[in-house]
């Protein structure tokens, strides 16, 4: 069976910033029966000297390589080329996109980046076989985005399991499917666990330390590693969620359940769960981010906390930038998963809960008759903790708020942020 294919890989030329650089590995054409390919090649900055290659995917940072590899073949042609300007690392796909595209990414002593080159290839999932006690419905979203209020709703209904403990931030779904991917990465010594001292640490483990030359050089060990230890630990933690939510539903008495709900992010995760669940169902729950930025500022306040990104900036404006790769991180989830999703506004569930909820069932394929859907209304507004969780007197106030209460100083640099995404979703700007 292949698991991998690499279909194409495009080079960027040397320029202004890398005198040279050549990709020894991968190349295009290759299929690999394991989740793991080899990454390798040289690198020479023109002014500054290159100190790492990044691996990069829709903005996020994958993988670091040090420049460590000697090589002297490099030198004997470009005499001004350090010994050490080889680069070499395994490359782990699990929660890659199925058809990814990555980054490769060259960072010099001076903090220049230069994108050297982009590896597209596609992955096959890792799923068990056995068919699973609850199907997974996937609430994808951001943070203030109307998310607690959507799984009341959904909790609400008798063939939908969730933890119930408000505001509903119990995942043990994303807890178990998380860990696949960080224990199936190979080895990077950098930034995870050292073969040397990765036993003193009892707070966390990382990727398995010894995935990597000159074990993997073996075949029969990089097949098992690269393969073999995945299927068995994609079953390990398939099992560890069905047990959960299994015993759950018994808890709550729902014994015609046929979904568990958690809350997502646009990420890697819900990747993973499309590949161990094969009949996941995910909704996407969007807001207009300029409301959701005003919504965190006024929560902040309200708490007298930083929360949702916030404490990471100095300042609003550095903040909104955050906001921003939020913003795009989930349109892009969302596209690429359209077809098989279902999209919810705020401003529909704030204003039409009823109409909006009973869309949702019929996505699922769930009871959605008006009395189903007045008892999960019902029950979800009139959650006592409701209250304390708002930052305007009502739902409907919270629609379009970022009219009265964005700072007019910062709305040409939210405008100049979030009007991209927005308008991929439909909403107006300008």
């Amino acid at each position: 069976m292949t698991l991998l294919e690499l279909t194409d890989i495009s080079h960027a030329p040397p320029g202004e910033h890398v005198s040279a650089w050549y990709l020894d590995a991968p190349a295009a054409g290759t299929s690999l029966d394991r989740t793991t390919f080899e990454l390798s090649g040289w690198v020479i900055g023109r002014h500054s000297p290159a100190r790492e290659v990044r691996l990069v995917e829709d903005n996020v940072l994958l993988r670091r390589i040090p420049l460590l590899v000697s090589r002297p073949d490099v030198v004997a042609v470009h005499s001004e080329a350090p010994e050490q300007s080889g680069f070499w690392s395994l490359v782990g796909t699990v929660g890659l996109e199925r058809d990814f595209a990555l980054i490769v990414r060259a960072v010099l002593e001076d903090e220049t980046r230069v994108d050297l080159a982009t590896i597209r290839g596609r992955r096959a999932p890792i799923a068990p076989s056995t068919e699973a006690p609850l199907r997974p419905l996937l609430l994808t979203s951001l943070g203030r985005t109307g998310t607690t209020l959507l799984m009341g709703l959904l909790s609400a209904h008798p063939a939908i399991v969730a933890d119930r403990n408000y505001p509903y931030e119990v995942f043990p779904a994303r807890y178990w499917l998380h860990m696949l991917r960080v224990l199936s990465e190979p080895a990077d010594h950098t930034d995870s666990s050292h073969p040397g001292d990765f036993s003193q640490d009892l707070l966390e483990i990382g990727f398995n330390p010894f995935h990597t030359s000159p074990v993997t050089k073996e075949p029969a060990l990089a097949d098992l590693l690269g393969h073999r230890y995945v299927e068995r630990l994609a079953r390990f933690c398939r099992e560890s969620i069905d047990d959960f939510y299994t015993a759950l539903a018994t808890l709550q008495g729902k014994a015609s359940a046929e979904f568990f709900v958690e809350k997502f992010q646009p990420d890697h995760v819900p990747r993973i769960a499309r590949d161990l669940y094969p009949d996941t169902k995910e909704v996407f729950l969007v807001r207009d981010f300029r409301d959701l930025f005003c919504s965190v500022l006024a929560f902040n306040e309200k708490r007298g906390t930083l929360d949702f990104g916030r404490e990471r900036f100095e300042t609003d404006e550095e903040y909104v930038g955050w906001v921003r790769l939020g913003a795009e991180r989930l349109v892009n989830a969302w596209k690429s998963r359209e077809s098989t999703s279902h999209l919810v506004r705020y401003e529909d569930l704030a204003t039409k809960p009823a109409e909006t909820i009973a869309g949702v069932l019929e996505y699922l394929g769930l009871d959605r008759s008006p009395e189903a859907v007045e008892g999960m209304v019902q029950s979800a507004f009139a959650h006592p903790d409701t209250d304390g969780h708002r930052t305007t007197l009502s739902v409907e106030d919270s629609v379009g708020r970022w009219r009265r209460d964005l700072p007019s100083s910062l709305r040409p640099v939210v405008d100049e942020a979030l009007n991209g995404p927005l308008s991929e979703l439909g909403y107006s700007v300008g």
